[in-house]
């Protein structure tokens, strides 16, 4: 195994409080963003569209658990803040999950 050494950084409680509060400040902001837009349902055709991707992509990100369908039975309907989730998730790559 190969390992990178990492530089050790050293900081006194007053910057990690700092650090810590900038960081939850950020957080809270995104939360209350989040929370105070109106949601918006779409359909699998209108959710590949915003997504740039065909339809069935959409039902397999769905079957694998990326986004939640809001539909009943067959009909596929997915939340405006679910599509939101995907897009700000840096992890995921469209390449690989379609």
């Amino acid at each position: 195994m190969n390992f990178h050494e990492r530089p050790i950084y050293q900081i006194d409680s007053k910057q990690l409080e700092y650090v810590l509060a900038e960081l939850l400040d950020k957080k809270f902001d995104e939360l209350l963003q989040r929370i105070n837009t109106h949601e918006v349902i779409y359909t699998r055709d209108e959710t590949a569209v915003i997504l740039g991707v065909r339809p069935n992509t959409i039902s397999k990100y769905i079957e694998q658990g990326l986004l939640n369908n809001k539909g009943v039975g067959r009909k596929v309907l997915i939340s405006s803040k679910e599509i939101d989730r995907l897009l700000n998730k840096k992890q995921v790559s469209f390449k690989q999950v379609a």
